[in-house]
C-alpha cells in the first residue's frame, strides 16, 4: 500500500502554500522533511548555521513580501535559531520555522537534543505549537502560514516529534479524510481592516489645517502592500515623506518629498502621520526633544495596542495601512484636497542635504583621504551602483553612515536590521535577496566586526552559486563600542574592541569566491565592477578611518 510518511505531509502543505524555497540545516530529526522537499522540487538552500537559515527565511520574506520558511534540527538547532526568530520577531517578518524534536515517548527521560522547544519559542514568535500525531502534521503547517500573515506579521514555530515525522499514512486515507489542503484559499482570506469613518474625518481635518506636515512610513507599509497607495497620497497631499524599514524608498530620495530616513525635520513639523512604524529607539521613542510635546500626532497601525504606545496620538487609526492611506486620501478629496507648501518639503530636503555633508565631506575629510572615510565609502558604493540595486546594511558606525547618508531609490534599496541592532543579518539577507530577485544586483555594506557572525555563509553563496558582492569598511576594530569606551574612560582603556587589520577578502578566495582589497575611494567603482562581473560571491575589503565616529541618530538622545 502506497504511504505518505511525515516528512512529505510538511512538503506537500508547503508546496500547495506556493513555497519554492525553504533555507535549513541538516540534522536526522529533519531528515524526512528534507527527503519530502527533494520529491516535491522545492529547492533547499543549506547554510552554515541555523541562525543564518532562519535569516535568511527573514530576507525572502522582506524581498518577496511572502512568508519565509526555516527548517532545522531538533535541540541545539532550535537554540541555533532562537536568534534568527528574534530578529524576525523585532521586525514583524512573516517566518514560518519548522524544527525537529526527539520523540514523543522519550520526553523528559534524558534524550539526545531534547529541550522544551515550544516554551524556548514562545517568547519571540506570535504562535507556537507541537505536533503529536502524524495525521495533524498539514492543519499545523496550513495554520503556521495563517498566524504568521495574520493582523501584525511575525515569525512562528513548529515543531515535530520524531516518532510523529517518521509516522506513515496510506495516501487513499490522506485522500479520503482530505488531509492535504489545495491551497491557502482552503484556509485562509484576506481581510483588511479600515479604520473608524469618523476618526478618519478628525484626521483629514488636522492634516488639513497642519502648515508642516510630515509622514513617517516603516515597515506596515510594505507589509501592507501599500506602497503604490502611500506615494499617491503624499503626491496628492504634497506631504514630505521619510520612509524606514521595508518601506525604505517608498518615495525615492530624489523625489521632491521625499526626504531620507531620519525625521529630523519633525522638530519642525506641526503634525506626523505615523503610517506601520513604532516609536523605538530610532526616533527618539516618540518623546521629546525630536518630537515636540505640542505636535499633533495621527497613528496608524494594524495593532491597536500599539497606538498611543510612549507617546499619545491626537487620532489614532487601526487598521491596514492600505485601507486607511485610501481613507484618508477619500475624506481629504471631501475637504477640498488641501496641499501643503512646496517649500516646506524644500527645506526638508535642504536638511537631509545638511545632515549628509555634516556626515561626510563637510566634517573635513577629503576624497583623497587614506585610510578611507566611512561615509565616503558608503555613497562611493552607492553611486557606483545602478539604480535598482539592493543595498543591505550590517554593522555599528558603518550602518549609521550607510543609513544616514545613502539615497533609496525604491522598495528594498536600502536595508537594515533596524531597531534590534542584530549584527550577523548582512550576508543571509544579501543571500535571500539575491535568489529571491536573482537580476537585481545586491550588495551588502559590512563592518568587519558584523562580517565575522556569518562569514562562513559564503560557502553557501559559493555552493548554491548566489552571486552576492560584500564591501567591508574595515576599522581594524568594534569601532561603535571603541570610540564610546574612549570618550568614556579614555583612549588606552579600549579592552576587548581591537580586531586588527585582517584579509576577510581571501577567506572568501578561499572559500570559492571573489576577493580584493581596495585602499583609494576612486578605486571603489573599479573593483565594484570586477566583483559583478566575477559571477560568484566577492568580498571588496576596505581599510577605513578608525577614528571617524558615527554622530547622527543617538547624538540627540541615549540609546538605551
Amino acid at each position: 500500500m502506497s504511504t505518505y510518511h511525515g516528512g512529505q505531509l510538511v512538503a506537500k502543505t508547503l508546496k500547495a502554500e506556493g513555497v519554492t524555497t525553504v533555507f535549513g540545516l541538516a540534522g536526522g530529526h529533519v531528515s524526512p522533511i528534507f527527503d519530502g522537499l527533494l520529491t516535491e522540487g522545492i529547492r533547499i538552500i543549506d547554510t552554515r548555521h541555523e541562525e543564518a537559515a532562519v535569516m535568511m527565511a527573514e530576507g525572502w520574506a522582506r524581498y518577496t513580501g511572502r512568508p519565509g520558511v526555516a527548517v532545522v534540527t531538533a535541540g541545539p538547532g532550535v537554540v541555533n535559531a532562537f536568534p534568527g526568530v528574534a530578529v524576525a520577531d523585532q521586525t514583524k517578518s512573516p517566518v514560518v520555522v519548522i524544527a525537529g524534536r526527539s520523540t514523543i515517548e522519550r520526553r523528559e527521560l534524558g534524550a539526545m537534543q531534547d529541550v522544551d522547544q515550544v516554551e524556548l519559542m514562545r517568547p519571540v514568535t506570535k504562535w507556537s505549537r507541537s505536533v503529536l500525531r502524524t495525521e495533524r502534521i498539514p492543519d499545523y503547517v496550513a495554520t503556521a502560514f495563517r498566524q504568521a500573515l495574520s493582523g501584525r506579521p511575525g515569525p512562528v514555530f513548529v515543531d515535530i516529534p520524531d516518532d510523529v515525522i517518521q509516522g506513515t499514512l496510506p495516501v487513499d486515507e490522506v485522500e479520503a479524510k482530505g488531509l492535504l489542503p489545495a491551497g491557502p484559499a482552503d484556509y485562509r482570506t484576506e481581510t483588511r481592516q479600515g479604520a473608524d469613518e469618523a476618526a478618519v474625518r478628525a484626521a483629514a481635518e488636522l492634516i488639513a489645517d497642519a502648515e508642516r506636515p510630515v509622514i513617517v512610513a516603516g515597515g506596515g507599509v510594505w507589509w501592507s502592500g501599500a506602497m503604490d497607495e502611500v506615494r499617491a497620497f503624499a503626491e496628492a497631499t504634497g506631504i514630505p515623506v521619510y520612509s524606514r524599514s521595508m518601506a525604505r524608498g517608498v518615495l525615492p530620495d530624489d523625489h521632491p518629498l521625499g526626504v531620507g530616513f531620519f525625521p529630523a525635520g519633525i522638530m519642525q513639523a506641526d503634525l506626523v502621520l505615523i503610517l506601520g512604524t513604532r516609536y523605538d529607539w530610532t526616533i527618539g521613542y516618540g518623546r521629546p526633544p525630536l518630537f515636540s510635546p505640542e505636535l499633533k500626532v495621527i497613528q496608524v497601525d494594524i495593532e491597536p495596542e500599539e497606538i498611543g504606545r510612549n507617546r499619545r496620538a491626537d487620532v489614532g487609526l487601526p487598521g491596514d495601512v492600505k485601507v486607511v492611506v485610501g481613507q484618508l486620501r477619500k475624506a481629504l478629496q471631501a475637504l477640498g484636497s488641501p496641499k501643503a507648501d512646496p517649500a516646506w518639503a524644500a527645506r526638508l530636503k535642504e536638511m537631509q542635504g545638511s545632515l549628509k555633508q555634516m556626515l561626510g565631506a563637510g566634517s573635513g575629510v577629503s576624497r583623497e583621504d587614506t585610510p578611507v572615510h566611512p561615509a565616503l565609502l558608503v555613497q562611493e558604493v552607492r553611486a557606483c551602483l545602478p539604480r535598482d540595486a539592493a543595498i543591505i546594511v550590517d554593522g555599528g558606525d558603518i550602518a549609521g553612515f550607510a543609513m544616514m547618508t545613502m539615497d533609496a531609490y525604491g522598495p528594498g534599496s536600502c536595508t537594515w536590521v533596524g531597531g534590534f541592532g542584530h549584527l550577523g543579518v548582512g550576508l543571509p539577507y544579501a543571500i535571500a535577496a539575491k535568489l529571491a530577485q536573482p537580476e537585481r544586483p545586491v550588495v551588502l555594506i559590512s563592518g568587519d566586526g558584523s562580517f565575522g557572525f556569518s562569514a562562513m555563509e559564503f560557502d553557501t553563496a559559493v555552493r548554491h552559486e548566489v552571486p552576492v558582492v560584500c564591501v567591508i569598511g574595515n576599522d581594524g576594530a568594534w569601532g561603535q563600542v571603541k570610540h564610546g569606551q574612549e570618550e568614556t574612560y579614555g583612549p588606552d582603556r579600549t579592552p576587548g574592541t581591537e580586531l586588527g587589520w585582517r584579509h576577510y577578502e581571501k577567506v572568501v578566495e578561499a572559500l570559492g569566491g571573489h576577493g580584493e582589497v581596495v585602499e583609494r575611494l576612486d578605486d571603489i567603482g573599479p573593483a565594484l565592477e570586477r566583483a559583478l562581473a566575477a559571477g560568484k560571491p566577492a568580498c571588496i575589503n576596505v581599510p577605513t578611518d578608525p577614528t571617524a565616529v558615527f554622530r547622527g541618530m543617538t547624538a540627540l538622545w541615549p540609546i538605551t
